[in-house]
This record gives structure tokens, sequence and C-alpha cells, in this order.
């Protein structure tokens, strides 16, 4: 592969405004005599110490020693190779190309490759995001540091699910917000609930999990803070905006009579990567909604195996949902990790986890009258370990 010239890298660096840049991603800048204050995206703060000076082009953070170009920016921000950041800010921002005049990015109209359709309708755009997030994925370690540390390394379930990584650079690759174009686009965005009315993304920092009816529709979305350090009431677990509606992991309901419902979609990615695939999970202890319930009767499920976290609120909400089904006719058993457990944690910390996640099925509470149905639920036999954990993508 060519090396970049170093002029040319020069050139992006002299060239590309840092503080539209900033701006564009959705940085609130606030001036400083001749320089501007931002937050600084790379450690968690209150008051502002990260400075951007127009005149050097550099960024400089008081608090966390963070600082360099424009190029260095691009990469702490999204996560990316030297390469890639001077190929994303060269090519795809359309300011700088071999044989032109150097051009400052204030007089351009375009930024990097829109991942929106100007004229999609909100689930085409929608879609379109859950795309764009589903490549951020794959280029940001961080995101795949996590579900390692999650026990979820699996390339398979990576685009079973086409789980994303919403990390603050939707805003770059859309029209200036000052255009038409960027106008109409965050406004639908805004519709839908990807952005928030202060402009910001609203699953900022979060892995992003979409979910699917059986026809491929995007019902709801569900976003996962990635750091547990947030600041006072920020919320780890975020949905779009308005009621839950859809049912996680729907098509595996088909043609089985039995489903192991978790409290929430890590847990359910935790049966699957196992072999476990006839599993979804409700949107938490409050969130087991009338589509769940429908969905069960629609495809003639016949037991559900409730996989709850061991505590208080677990329990509780088990028995409500149990109570709930068996007034409909579906058997309802209790899978009981050791006080305190969900299942992600269970099967991190029991090992090995696909052995110790079929004692506990096996082992379930029946939670009806007379005596239990039998439990039939069985891995899938299709998955192997070398497959359920293959490398990323």
């Amino acid at each position: 592969m060519a090396r970049i010239p170093n002029d040319q890298i020069e050139r992006i660096k002299r060239d590309i405004s840092l503080v539209r840049l900033a701006e564009s991603q959705g940085f609130k800048l606030v001036k400083q005599g001749k320089d501007y204050a931002v937050c600084c995206p790379f450690h968690e703060e209150k008051t502002p110490s990260c400075i951007i000076s127009p005149e050097s082009n550099l960024f400089n953070c008081f608090g966390c020693g963070a600082g360099g170009s424009v190029i260095d920016w691009v990469m702490k921000t999204q996560s990316v190779s030297f390469r890639f950041a001077c190929e994303m800010l060269q090519k795809d921002l359309g300011v700088i190309a071999e044989n032109s005049t150097s051009a400052k990015i204030k007089n351009t109209k375009t930024k990097l490759a829109a991942p929106l359709s100007a004229d999609a309708d909100s689930q085409t755009a929608l879609r379109q995001v859950i795309d764009f997030y589903h490549d951020t994925f794959k280029q940001s370690p961080e995101a795949q540091d996590y579900l390692r540390q999650r026990g979820l390394e699996s390339a398979e379930l990576i685009e079973h699910f086409k789980l994303g990584f919403a990390n603050r650079t939707l805003g770059y690759h859309l029209p200036e917000k000052n255009r038409k174009a960027g106008k109409e686009l965050r406004g639908k965005l805004q519709e839908i609930g990807i952005l928030r009315e202060s402009g910001h993304e609203h699953f900022n920092g979060s892995l992003v999990v979409p979910v699917f009816d059986e026809n491929g529709v995007i019902t709801e979305v569900y976003g996962r803070k990635l750091l547990d350090n947030l600041r006072k009431g920020t919320p780890k677990h975020t949905y779009l905006p308005g009621p839950h509606d859809g049912v996680f992991n729907e098509k595996a309901l088909k043609n089985q009579s039995e489903i192991i419902l978790c409290e929430s979609l890590i847990d359910a990615m935790t049966f699957w990567v196992h072999g476990f695939r006839n599993v979804t999970a409700s949107y938490g202890t409050q969130g087991f909604t009338p589509s769940h319930l429908a969905a069960f009767k629609r495809y003639g499920i016949k037991r559900v195996l409730i996989a709850y976290d061991r505590d208080e609120p677990g329990n509780t909400a088990a028995d409500k949902h149990a109570a709930m089904m068996q007034a409909e006719g579906i058997d309802c058993f209790r899978v009981l990790f050791p006080q305190g457990m969900d299942a992600n944690f269970y099967a991190l910390q029991v090992t090995p986890a696909r052995k110790s996640l079929e004692l506990v099925i096996r082992k379930a509470e029946w939670l009806g009258n007379g005596k239990p149905p039998e439990i039939t639920t069985e891995m899938a036999v299709e998955v192997t370990e070398e497959h359920s954990h293959s490398a990323f993508i």
C-alpha cells in the first residue's frame, strides 16, 4: 500500500478546519479569546478543558493531555488508523485532491459520504443509520473490546443481529445543518429518535442492537453504553423514544414449542452465542410487552423458560409475567442463576459457559401446578465452539 505523501498530510493538517470539523460532529464550542473551548471527547468532564486553536489548527486538552492535529482528532473520535483518518479527510471530504489548489473546509458543500438518502422514508432512513452504525462497529476497537469483555466475541453474532456502535460521528457524515439537505435529514432523524432535539446522537457511546420483525422491519433499537463510569443521571440503557415494540430475535420463534425469555438483549445474546438459538428478551423488567405475548401465541409457543436476573426486580417480574403467560395457556419455568447474577455474568463466571447454561436450563423451576412438562431446549447442533467464537470481522 502506497505511503501518503508528506505534502498531502501537511495540507490536510493545514487546510481542514478543526473548529468546523468539531462543530459538524455535534460538539459545542465556546469562544475563548482567539481560541475555542470544548468538553473533551476523550475523558469525562463538565467544564471544557480542551482548547482548539484556529491559528495553529491544533487541539490540546489540559485535563487528560490529549492533543494534536485534525488527523489526530479524527483518529481518536472515530477510532481509526492514521491512514484511514487521512483518507477520510482527503477523499470523502472532497477538500484536497492531488492536482487541486488548496481549499478551506468552509468553502465546501460536502462532508463524508452521507449514509442517508435525502428522500428516504422513516424506515429506510432508520435502516441506513443501522447500516452506518454496523460499519462503524467494525472500525471501532473499543466496541469490539466491550463484546469480548461480555463473552460475546463472535463474528456470526455481529452479522446476524447487525450489531453497531454509535460514536458521535453520524453528524460528521451529514450535510451542514445550515443547508436545506442537512436540515431536512436532521429533522428526519429527530423524528425517528436517532437524534435528540439538541442535535446529539441518542445512542452516543453505545453498542447498538436493532430489533427486526419477521419481515425485516426495524421495530425497536436498543443501546447499551460501553462505559460504566457515566455522569450521574446518564442511563446505561436506551431505546427509541415511545413505547417498546417488536420482539428481539423473532424469527427464532418459528417452528419452536419452547423459548428462553431473558431480561435483557445482552443476556439473550449470551444464550445465542453459546448455542441456544431459541431465545428472546424483554426490554428490562418492565419491558415485557403485548407484542411478546402476541408473538408467543401466534407462533404456538407452549413453554417459556424465564431467565431473568436473580434479584428482587427479576424475581418479581418473572412471577408477574409468568402469570400473564399461564393465563394464555403457556407453561412457564424459572431459570435460577446464583443469587444476584444474570445470564451474562453467570456465563462469564461459571465456565465452561455452554455447559453451565445448559445446567440451569435443565434445573429450571416449574411455576405451574401439577406435574411439570418436559423441557426440550437444546443447543443448536450446527454451532461449534470455533464457529460461535470466531474472530471479529
